[in-house]
C-alpha cells in the first residue's frame, strides 16, 4: 500500500516508469497534507473541533492515496472518476476549513494556514484534471452530468484560495 511507504520510497515509486501512483495520488496526497497543516494549525489556535475535523479529512484522503492506483490498475473508468472526485470534494472540505480556522487563528500559523489552502487548492484542481480526463471516455451521459453537477461546488476553488491567500498577505503588513 502506498500509504504505508516512507516519504523517499512513495517518491521513487512515483518516479519509476510506472502507471500508478501518478496524478491522482498526488492530487489525494497534497489533500491529506494540507489536512494535516490544518490540523497543526488548529491545535496551535486552541480549535480541538477544527484539529478533529482536519484529521479525519486527512485519514480519508491518505485512503484515496491507494484507491486512486487501484481504480486506475483496475481499469474501471467510472471508479477512477469517482475516486478523484471524492478528492476533490475532501480537498474542498479541508480548504474551507482553513479559510474558517483563519478567522480565529493564532496568528504565528497563519502562513501555515496559507500553505494549507493552497495545498488543498492544487488537490482539487489535479484531482478534477483526472475526472475531467476520465469522463471523455465515458459514454453514459446520466452519469457524465451527475458528475459534472457534484464538481460544480469545487470550480470555486481557486477563488476561494485566492480569498485566504489575500486575508493572510493582508494581515502580514
Amino acid at each position: 500500500m502506498l500509504q504505508e511507504l516512507t516519504i523517499e520510497e512513495f517518491l521513487e515509486e512515483l518516479a519509476a516508469r510506472k502507471p500508478t501512483p501518478g496524478g491522482g495520488s498526488v492530487a489525494a496526497l497534497s489533500g491529506a497534507l494540507s489536512a494535516a497543516l490544518v490540523s497543526m494549525a488548529a491545535e496551535f489556535s486552541g480549535n480541538k473541533d477544527f484539529s478533529e475535523q482536519a484529521r479525519t479529512l486527512m485519514k480519508t484522503l491518505t485512503h484515496l492515496v491507494d484507491r486512486d492506483a487501484k481504480a486506475f490498475a483496475a481499469r474501471d473508468l467510472r471508479e477512477a472518476t469517482q475516486v478523484p472526485l471524492q478528492t476533490a470534494k475532501h480537498s474542498y472540505a479541508v480548504l474551507k476549513l482553513a479559510g474558517a480556522l483563519l478567522e480565529t487563528c493564532n496568528p504565528k500559523v497563519i502562513t501555515d494556514i496559507g500553505v494549507a489552502a493552497k495545498m488543498a487548492e492544487s488537490a482539487v484542481k489535479g484531482a478534477m484534471l483526472n475526472v475531467e480526463v476520465n469522463l471523455v471516455s465515458i459514454r453514459d451521459e446520466n452519469f457524465r452530468q451527475e458528475v459534472l453537477k457534484e464538481a460544480e461546488e469545487f470550480s470555486r476553488a481557486d477563488s476561494l484560495a485566492r480569498k485566504i491567500a489575500s486575508k493572510i498577505e493582508a494581515r502580514l503588513r
